[in-house]
């Protein structure tokens, strides 16, 4: 009898110990997700939420990126508003500003997780920018960095003012300016142009004529702009002045816009316009440099 009750204890000890051991391992295997918080990013505004990322896949080129953002009181946000068609705009930028894109990530509502597959290049970390709107709160755009598969390249990068002309399949899209004065609002107006004529096959890309986002290339700021339709082809008129403003056709968009820039800290600034023509998305990049 006394045998059978030890070798009912040792069992019941190999039993829990297993458990315990398999606990763990749930445990260490949830632990081991290296969540980042996310830093404010968005040009005078004001955070009101936080945000958590992490990528399911960090050692891999391919992986699922994921984001979730808590309220005041640490719970995870499961309502947003639509703001240009999507819950949530996803910009990702490499480290040399040389890529950019656009996404929209899926969203679970019942967890208030946004997820993202992305793949990346080796050798370069990327800036990871999430623009969203929680329900009943201001704008909310958050950075996380995006570590890079391999060695990274830290070679100093210096940025001059492009042209402000540049070319994208058969159009050609032209900035009013380059340089702007440093800490004071502006207007800046764009043209796209097609075969020497202005556009006529353009049309609204995401509830806009067209989106333009702003990075600053060494404090990482960011400013996302959707300029409005123009009448006239005088790209240097200041709207202050009383600018004509067209209306839109339906289901067209441009060829004559502007948007209005907030007054930006004296740096250098990639940025970058996008445009639906002919039904294909365009992007097409300029440097801009406020002083």
């Amino acid at each position: 009898m006394e045998s059978l009750t030890h070798r009912g204890l040792s069992a019941m000890l190999v039993a829990s110990l297993s458990a315990a051991l398999c606990t763990a391992g749930i445990v260490h295997a949830a632990a081991g997700r290296v969540e980042q918080p996310g830093t404010f990013a968005l040009l005078g505004g004001t955070p009101k939420v936080s945000a958590k990322f992490w990528d399911s896949h960090p050692d891999r080129l391919s992986g699922t990126l994921q984001v979730r953002q808590f309220a005041m009181d640490g719970k995870p946000i499961l309502d947003y508003d639509v703001d240009m068609e999507r819950t949530m705009h996803m910009i990702i930028v490499r480290d040399d500003f040389a890529t950019f894109d656009h996404l929209h990530p899926d969203f679970d509502a019942r967890t208030g997780t946004f997820w993202q597959d992305f793949t990346k290049q080796p050798n370069h970390r990327y800036y990871v920018y999430t623009d969203t709107t929680p329900h009943g709160l201001s704008q909310q755009v958050f950075r996380f960095t995006l570590d890079s598969t391999g060695p990274v390249s830290n070679g100093r990068r210096s940025f001059t003012p492009s042209e402000r002309t540049a070319s994208a399949g058969p159009y050609t899209v032209t900035l009013s300016k380059t340089t702007l004065p440093a800490e004071r609002p502006k207007h800046l107006h764009l043209t796209v142009v097609e075969n020497d004529e202005p556009a006529q096959d353009l049309s609204p890309y995401l509830g806009a004529a067209a989106h333009v986002v702003f990075i600053n290339t060494s404090t990482l700021a960011y400013v996302h702009l959707h300029p409005t339709l123009r009448r006239g082809s005088d790209a240097d008129t200041s709207m202050s002045s009383g600018m004509n403003m067209a209306t839109p056709t339906e289901g067209r968009s441009g060829p004559f816009m502007s948007m209005a820039v907030p007054a930006l800290p004296a740096g250098t600034y990639k940025l970058w316009v996008q445009f639906l023509g002919n039904g294909k998305l365009y992007t097409v990049p300029f440097t801009l440099l406020a002083r």
